[in-house]
C-alpha cells in the first residue's frame, strides 16, 4: 500500500490486552458498544464493513469499507469511506491503520493513523476529525 499524501496519527494507552482491543475491532457485537449503532462486518482480508452513527440530533452518519489486512492482536488496516449522512454532506475517501503493541504492563499501546490523497477535509474538518477519533478512542477504552 502506498503512503498517502496525507496523514495524521493517534497513540492512546488502552488498559487491555492486544487481543481483547483487537476484538473490540473485529466483533461486531462489541463494535456497536463503542464504535457505532449499527454494524455490519465481514471481518476477513477483502471483506466489507458498514457503519451506522445515530446522533441524538437525527443525524445518521454511515461509513463503510474494505478490511486490507488483519492481523489478530497486532494490526488492522482498512478502507473508511463517509457515504451518506443526513444531512448530506461531502466527504472524501480514507484509509485507517490501528497497530496495537503490547505493553509490560498487560495493557496496549494503540496507534490509530487516518490517511487520505486529494482533497481532504480542510482545517475545519481535519480539526472535526481528529476530535471523532479521540471520542471514538474514549469510548472503546470505557468499553475495555
Amino acid at each position: 500500500m502506498k503512503k498517502p499524501e496525507h496523514l495524521f496519527a493517534m497513540v492512546r494507552t488502552i488498559d487491555a490486552s492486544p487481543e481483547a482491543v483487537y476484538a473490540a475491532w473485529t466483533q461486531p457485537e462489541i463494535m456497536r458498544r463503542w464504535f457505532a449503532t449499527v454494524v455490519e462486518a465481514d471481518v476477513r482480508v477483502g471483506g466489507r464493513y458498514r457503519i451506522e452513527n445515530h446522533e441524538t440530533d437525527g443525524t445518521v452518519n454511515v461509513h463503510a469499507g474494505e478490511y486490507l489486512v488483519l492481523e489478530p492482536g497486532r494490526r488492522i488496516v482498512m478502507t473508511f469511506q463517509h457515504v451518506g449522512a443526513t444531512p448530506n454532506t461531502d466527504y472524501f475517501d480514507e484509509f485507517v491503520s490501528v497497530t496495537l503493541r503490547p505493553l509490560p504492563s498487560g495493557m496496549t499501546e494503540l496507534t490509530l493513523e487516518n490517511g487520505w490523497d486529494g482533497l481532504g477535509p480542510g482545517d475545519d474538518g481535519l480539526e472535526a476529525l481528529k476530535q471523532g477519533w479521540g471520542e471514538w478512542l474514549d469510548l472503546l477504552a470505557a468499553v475495555l
